[in-house]
């Protein structure tokens, strides 16, 4: 770990500080496109956003930003793969205002047989994913819910934000979230996509940016792009955030 890795990391981790704190303002002088959950805050007119889904949080990187930004927000976390989710529920599951669910989002309400990783934020639904170099040699039988059925029966009326990281199995969880899609019951989408077809584990930009738009939500910006190449001259995935301008629960 070189010496410019480790003040760059110092210096982001105070970055956000600053800007998480209650105190600092909504200011427009903060370039747009750095930190997304500022840019909520911004794009929304405050500080209080009430429900936030994490969909695909692993062992709980987002939902460790996701607290110090919006602390009071009632979050829902999904997550299948028990390893992760032991992890997970042993550094979240006694805060109050988490929800832990041991269920992944997707079209149907069913189970699917997942291939493991090594590197477990590779896991994925998707059936013909091109990354299989690192598989454990081990699968685990998950449980699918709707997302519409979720909410009516844990009595979820809106999502303030819907972030989605589910190596593209992005479209499916969309698709199981139709009747709050329809009737403008969510804000805000932030979701993991790739550029090249080709990457079937990466939910393609074009499908998901056509599928939004055409269903009222407008492109916001990109947030932590990876590059790649020799010279680093490729973008290969990168999180997109969107804005529903008609939010029946806009602030």
């Amino acid at each position: 770990m070189n010496l410019r890795y480790i003040v760059g990391r110092k210096l982001n981790r105070l970055v956000h500080w600053v800007l998480s704190r209650s105190w600092f303002p909504l200011t427009r002088y903060m370039p747009r496109g750095m930190y997304w959950l500022y840019d909520i805050q911004r794009f929304a007119g405050t500080k209080n956003i009430p429900v936030i889904f994490d969909v695909g949080a692993n062992v709980g990187q987002t939902l460790n930003g996701v607290l110090k930004y919006f602390p009071k927000s009632k979050v829902y976390c999904f997550e299948p793969i028990s390893s992760s989710f032991n992890v997970l529920n042993e550094r979240y599951g006694r805060i109050e205002n988490v929800s832990l669910n041991k269920i992944a989002l997707g079209s149907t309400v069913s189970t699917a047989l997942v291939e493991l990783h090594q590197n477990a934020e590779l896991n994925t639904l998707v059936s013909n994913q091109p990354r299989q170099d690192d598989f454990l040699g081990e699968s685990e039988k998950v449980s699918i819910d709707r997302l519409d059925s979720f909410c009516k029966v844990a009595g979820v009326e809106r999502i303030d934000v819907l972030k989605m990281d589910v190596q593209g199995w992005e479209m499916e969880v969309l698709v199981g979230a139709m009747s709050f899609i329809e009737s403008n019951r969510i804000g805000f989408i932030y979701a993991e996509v790739g550029f090249r077809k080709d990457d079937s584990d990466m939910q393609y930009f074009s499908d998901i940016n056509a599928f939004l738009e055409k269903n009222g939500f407008w492109l916001c910006g990109f947030y932590e792009s990876f590059r790649w190449g020799d010279k680093k001259q490729y973008v290969g995935f990168a999180n997109a955030l969107y804005l529903n301008q008609d939010f029946v629960g806009h602030y």
